[in-house]
């Protein structure tokens, strides 16, 4: 052999022997990255931020030592309540792009170890699942946003688009002291925000992932009968148990009509209406319902749950010509969303973008209409496009017993976000 062709063998030999070292350095800080995953989202679940009384301080103070950590720039915010929110920053080269947001809430459900294969607030790992109150509704899906940003970061990643992570909390109460508060403040007023990404949900299936794209906006009312006193023997009598449960009756088939149309459409396409209490009856001094006393007053409350395409005064003016049969019904509205967001069309550069990006995963994709609401809605109310993904291919457990997330579906969720963040915001 030539000296020529030794020099070229050693040549080929070294960028062979770099190559598989950098590739186990590469292979190595994914792992270790990923393991920084699961155990930042174990961190995470173990504070405790369930309602009545969720620890909000400890959260706020975990995730800026986070970003201190990582020197990522930050912002605390104390909003009119004076519960905190945080943004968490990647700064973007061109300051006329919109932004863009990724939103999570703090703020979990309450949790009880009854059922539980570990304590909800333990964040144990069993066979290869994360168990704990929030792993998906929603602390998993804002880990996964912190460590998609964190490794593009430590990639070197100047983006174009500026990158925000938002903090929030009180979702889980209906958000008016968390992001109604938030989307009012100068601080998230100065960024310019074009875009958001708040959570979904898991899609059920191995297959596909749901861009939700559209909320249904609630309603709750309860409804007054008032009627006579009198003895359950008198046919002519005024009772307003029979009233409320005529009425109630006509509610009830506009619910059934809505359900009969669920093999065409999605349930956060229609209107539903479901009744959540009923309450009636004359009680004697020892909390007895007496069984020969016609009521003088009957009460009920229902859920109305209004869809994008209908506004919420087509409802109010429903009940209204409803209640014209009645002389002796009214009703009051206990709680509602102000917010009406337009959406004319859901396809928009961020859905498809973030499409593109799952179907590079093998997974296909579904526009999903959600039957309830949550912090999206603010956003979209404001002109922003908005939508909500949770990227796990699973079957949904939010507030179940159990909660839990594969901490592979984890790690490919995180990945899902690296590659949409590169390509939208690069």
């Amino acid at each position: 052999m030539s000296r020529l062709s030794k020099l070229i063998l050693l040549i080929l030999i070294l960028a062979a022997a770099m190559g598989i070292s950098f590739l186990l350095i590469k292979n190595k800080k994914n792992s270790d990255l990923n393991n920084n995953l699961v155990n930042f989202l174990q961190d995470y679940i173990r504070i405790n931020t369930s309602h009545p009384h969720p620890d909000y301080g400890n959260a706020i103070s975990f995730l800026k030592n986070q970003a201190e950590k990582d020197s990522f720039i930050y912002q605390e915010i104390i909003l009119p309540s004076q519960n905190k929110a945080l943004i968490i920053k990647l700064e973007g080269s061109d300051k006329t792009l919109p932004a863009i947001a990724f939103n999570h809430h703090m703020d979990v459900v309450p949790a009880k170890d009854n059922g539980w294969i570990a304590p909800p607030f333990a964040a144990e790992i069993h066979n290869g699942n994360i168990i704990g109150r929030g792993a998906q509704d929603m602390k998993g899906i804002g880990a996964v946003h912190y460590f998609a940003l964190k490794e593009l970061k430590e990639q070197g990643f100047n983006p174009k688009r500026s990158i925000y992570i938002f903090v929030v909390p009180d979702e889980e109460v209906g958000g008016f002291k968390g992001t109604k508060e938030f989307v009012n403040t100068d601080a998230f007023k100065k960024l310019n925000i074009g875009y958001v990404v708040d959570e979904g949900h898991a899609s059920g299936s191995s297959d596909f992932l749901d861009i939700k794209v559209a909320e249904r906006k609630p309603i709750q009312i309860r409804i007054t009968a008032k009627g006579e006193l009198a003895h359950g023997s008198h046919l002519m009598c005024n009772n307003a148990s029979h009233d409320i449960i005529s009425f109630l009756n006509k509610i009830l088939e506009i619910h059934v009509q809505q359900q009969n149309q669920i093999s065409n459409k999605q349930a956060g396409e229609l209107l539903s209406c479901n009744i959540t209490s009923l309450t009636s009856g004359v009680k004697d001094d020892t909390g007895k319902v007496s069984l020969n006393m016609v009521p003088e007053i009957a009460e009920a409350t229902i859920d109305i749950r209004v869809p994008p395409a209908m506004k919420k005064q087509e409802i109010i003016n429903i009940l209204d010509k409803l209640l014209k049969s009645y002389n002796n019904l009214s009703y009051k509205i206990l709680a509602q969303a102000d917010e009406e967001p337009e959406i004319d069309d859901y396809e928009t550069d961020l859905y498809k973008a973030l499409s593109k990006a799952i179907k590079s995963f093998n997974l296909k994709v579904k526009p999903h209409f959600f039957e309830a609401s949550s912090d999206l809605r603010f956003y979209q109310a404001l002109g922003i496009k908005g939508v909500g993904l949770t990227p796990f291919a699973i079957e949904d457990n939010i507030h179940g017993i159990n909660e839990s997330v594969p901490v592979a579906q984890l790690i490919n969720g995180k990945n899902i976000f690296v590659k949409f963040i590169k390509e939208f915001c690069g």
